[in-house]
């Protein structure tokens, strides 16, 4: 399966933040969205991902600041890691286990046209297994069948 494949079937939804926003606005957003990144813009233009362990490097790193007093372009990661709609699922989540990273941006037309996560990977891998296997078992099932005739 194709990342292509996966978006289209309604994954890979994702929010932005302009990078001299908060920590605490980013925050808000993610939660009232249920997201565990977003990405960070800068006029319109995708700069870095800001996910839930760029929280605790700002904790880190502004122990005594609040979450409304840090900008989001202090503690986000600015290296974004990216894949192409073409890329397989395999190849995808490689790469996300290899960079130790859980949210990929999928690149098209220059752009950021998804954020899948590695739980999208993940499920999308374990339901072409599943196929794949009940696929397998009526292929024995009929070569059973047809040894008995």
């Amino acid at each position: 399966m194709k990342l292509e494949d996966l978006i289209k079937n309604d994954t890979g939804h994702f929010y932005t933040v302009e990078g001299d926003q908060t920590v605490s606005q980013a925050l808000q957003q993610m939660s009232a969205y249920g997201a565990s990144a977003v990405v960070v813009m800068a006029l319109e233009t995708p700069v870095g991902i800001f996910t839930e362990r760029d929280l605790v490097r700002c904790q880190i790193l502004f122990p005594d600041k609040r979450a409304d007093q840090v900008t989001i372009d202090k503690v986000m990661t600015s290296k974004l890691i990216v894949a192409q709609p073409q890329d397989s699922v395999d190849a995808a989540m490689a790469m996300m286990i290899k960079a130790r990273i859980r949210h990929l941006p999928v690149v098209g037309d220059k752009k950021i046209i998804a954020l899948v996560s590695l739980e999208d990977l993940v499920k999308a891998h374990v339901g072409a297994l599943t196929q794949e296997l009940h696929y397998l078992k009526d292929y024995i099932s009929d070569l059973q069948d047809a040894a008995h005739d």
